[in-house]
């Protein structure tokens, strides 16, 4: 469970923006399946109906779908989605991945990743890794410069890194336990300081929330 723990990571958001106990309730929105000018009303409808926070994957193939050519813009403003919410006056879980699933074409990987030599997804891969790496380093720092994590005053309160990679792990054997270390250090290297999540990981190392 990490070190926060579930009841401990509620704490953690209680004190941190709250000051008194409640349960923040989360739902999901996915910024690319509706247009930006839908994005608010369909914000303010989750409100409505009780959540606290919208957690959203980050879709890579679509970020970057030429190797070093990234895209930001129509449904894939990510920025902007993002201060939508906190507009809103919502919490965000930025669910980075990079692996997405979400019924979403190749997991959210972009296609020409298939093609670098040498390369196997999800394990210890010196190709792998270091693509990973760098994508993961984009995002945050593009939240960054915008000041969009709570510690610089905005919305984001949780980041994660993989996803359900628990259901897939004995497939990869060592190489899998290697691999779940190793994201959680990368991810915790970016220096957020808000918690990160690895789902469905009951190894992911301390201080990762599983």
């Amino acid at each position: 469970m990490g070190k926060y723990g579930i009841l401990g990571l509620i704490l953690f958001i209680i004190v941190l923006y709250d000051g008194r106990r409640r349960i923040l309730q989360s739902g999901s929105v996915h910024y690319p399946r509706a247009t930006p000018e839908m994005w608010p009303e369909i914000i303010e409808k989750a409100k409505e109906g009780g959540l606290d926070v919208i957690e959203t994957y980050v879709f890579w193939n679509y970020h970057e779908p030429v190797k070093g050519q990234y895209y930001f813009e129509g449904r894939f403003d990510l920025v902007r989605f993002v201060k939508t919410v906190h507009d809103a006056g919502l919490f965000v879980h930025l669910r980075i991945g990079p692996y997405a699933c979400a019924e979403w074409n190749y997991g959210g990987f972009p296609l020409w990743l298939h093609f670098i030599p040498g390369i196997q997804f999800r394990t210890i891969n010196g190709p792998f890794q270091a693509e990973m790496e760098r994508f993961l380093a984009k995002i945050v720092n593009l939240m960054k410069e915008e000041n969009l994590f709570a510690s610089q005053g905005g919305p984001i309160i949780l980041a994660q890194v993989e996803n359900e990679y628990g259901n897939v792990e004995w497939a990869y054997g060592v190489g899998g336990e290697l691999y779940v270390k190793w994201a959680a250090e990368t991810a915790l290297s970016l220096n957020t300081s808000v918690p990160w999540v690895m789902c469905s990981q009951s190894d992911a190392p301390d201080p990762i929330v599983s």
